[in-house]
């Protein structure tokens, strides 16, 4: 039986508690957000007091208990607690893994690696894609990283898709809010501070050491508006976005199309703008598909590549719970040992 405790009841946390009620071998012995904890998700629910509080009532429980970080906090302290006290964990949240190189270092240590024996993290990258632990199999097994490319925002892909359709970039930002694809302030999407997290992540799979600001990284918020409200941001984009317009007609005009791509190499990461053919891979994205095509010194002439959904609660979810249930079957073979 696997023992699991929920942190985040958002849309990933939410669609996980789903998951879980329907896997019989899977024991929920409790789910908490900001302030509050269940030991029974469908009853009273009993305060606690931050990450520290949390991670002593979670011990409590037992060190056979999984934890699933459904949240978008800075919970890299309460990883390193639980982990230290022998509990395992699976996240969702990135921010634990883009952060100081030393933080993620501890974190891959106690893990057993990042994604490791007792940290699971796949979906920190493309949701459910199976991507990290790809990356990690392929150098377990003696092969080399070269280069890695990446879609790996479902916005900017949505965004950019849509211009090469004809749309302007404003109205197709827009059109992206309006279908809620976008954060609250569309301005966290465009400024590429989350695809940046991501190709950090990625990079520091590979073996780079370095830091997030370390990272070149294109802003797509023109400048004039990157002080003012959200209202005053959609409606003035249209009279300030004229370079994006005028970089995707020039590129329409070569038969190509823009996209927002992150590139890892060994030697360098940047994040930003990438003028592509309309009939390469990246160039085929559709709407908020992920790609990821990885060349290594196995896949070097044809790349191995990764594509579909890079972003949905229930896609993620799925994505937390398989990480789950891997480490539960690593515990359970070391045991059987």
């Amino acid at each position: 039986m696997t023992r699991l405790f929920i942190v985040g009841r958002g849309t990933v946390g939410g669609a996980l508690l789903k998951i879980a009620e329907g896997m019989p071998e899977v024991k929920l012995v409790g789910v908490a957000d900001k302030s509050e904890f269940w030991l029974d998700p469908s009853g009273p629910a009993a305060m606690h007091d931050g990450f520290d509080d949390l991670a002593n009532r979670i011990g409590l429980l037992g060190s056979d208990v999984i934890v699933a970080d459904c949240t978008a906090a800075d919970s890299a302290q309460f990883h390193l607690v639980l982990l230290g006290r022998g509990l395992r964990v699976v996240t969702a949240n990135k921010k634990p893994l883009a952060g100081p190189q030393a933080v993620y270092d501890s974190l891959a240590k106690l893990g057993g690696g990042a994604p490791g024996s007792r940290y699971g993290c796949e979906t920190t990258c493309g949701a459910g894609l199976p991507v990290l632990g790809t990356l990690a199999d392929l150098q377990a097994t003696g092969d080399e990283i070269l280069e890695i490319s990446a879609a790996v925002s479902g916005t900017l892909g949505f965004i950019f898709s849509a211009c090469g359709k004809g749309m302007s970039f404003a109205a197709a930002v827009a059109e992206a809010a309006r279908r809620g694809y976008t954060e609250p302030d569309p301005r966290d999407d465009l400024s590429g501070a989350d695809v940046a997290r991501k190709a950090l992540i990625l990079a520091r799979l590979i073996g780079r050491r370095l830091e997030l600001s370390d990272i070149s990284v294109r802003n797509l918020v023109p400048e004039a508006l990157q002080k003012c409200s959200v209202r005053e941001f959609l409606a003035q984009l249209p009279s300030e976005a004229g370079e994006l317009d005028r970089l995707v007609a020039d590129a329409a005009a070569r038969s190509n199309v823009v996209r927002y791509l992150a590139t890892v190499t060994p030697e360098a990461v940047r994040v930003g703008l990438e003028e592509v053919p309309s009939q390469s891979p990246f160039g085929a994205l559709d709407g908020p598909e992920n790609l990821f095509v990885i060349r290594s010194k196995r896949y070097q002439k044809t790349p191995l590549q990764i594509r579909g959904p890079g972003a949905g609660a229930e896609v993620t979810a799925a994505g937390v719970m398989a990480d789950v249930l891997r480490l539960a079957r690593t515990v359970s073979v070391t045991a059987n040992v």
